[in-house]
């Protein structure tokens, strides 16, 4: 079964409920136009109340470098999730705990992310959505990814992944792991505490 990344977390009842599964991360929205965003301070917060098991990930999208380093210092994130146009020097630089995300539309730019190999612990792909840089609540097609086994980095899968079509998608391909957010929510930002169990319901880990 593939790890499970849960993002957009905004509230601490939230925190409380997804420490009773087998989560393996959690995402932080740092990009203040999204819906989901938690400003440092409570990101902190909410980041003392998990497990060691469970790794805090912070998300930015094309933020200066100092920003990123210092939020992800001040907050305690294990890694971070870029999902802007961040360059392979910009990764660079942040050293280890990068996840590259990707934004998947009619085709899978393997160039493109051959560049961000040496410089990224994991990939993401996500769905690409004009005006959007993730949250879309909509899935690509997963069949894209043929072909991404040449790349040694574990990947993970995100967009419109929900309890419904979680195991179609992995029927498809076989990812290391896979970052649910609006599939298990109720409205943004709040996770709704029944898809979450059939989620881990539907993936055999409860």
């Amino acid at each position: 079964m593939p790890q499970v990344k849960i993002c957009g977390i905004t509230r601490l009842k939230d925190i409380f409920a997804l420490i009773n599964y087998p989560v393996w991360a959690l995402g932080f929205i740092q990009v203040e136009t999204s819906p989901r965003y938690v400003k440092p301070d409570f990101a902190k917060k909410l980041i003392s109340y998990l497990p060691n098991r469970i790794i805090p990930v912070g998300v930015f999208q094309d933020q200066s470098i100092q920003t990123v380093k210092q939020i992800r210092e001040y907050c305690g994130f294990s890694m971070v999730q870029l999902h802007g146009n961040e360059e392979p020097s910009f990764c660079a630089k942040l050293g280890r705990g990068v996840i590259r995300a990707f934004r998947i539309g009619n085709k899978l730019d393997l160039v493109q992310i051959e560049h961000y190999q040496s410089v990224s612990d994991y990939f993401l792909f996500d769905t690409f959505v004009p005006g959007k840089n993730g949250g879309t609540g909509q899935p690509f097609s997963w069949k894209l990814l043929k072909g991404i086994e040449r790349f040694k980095q574990p990947f993970l899968i995100s967009g419109g992944l929900s309890p419904d079509n979680i195991q179609k998608c992995l029927d498809i391909t076989t990812p290391f792991g896979i970052d649910v957010n609006s599939g298990v929510e109720s409205s943004p930002g709040e996770k709704d505490a029944q898809k979450v169990h059939l989620l881990f319901k539907r993936l055999n880990m409860v």
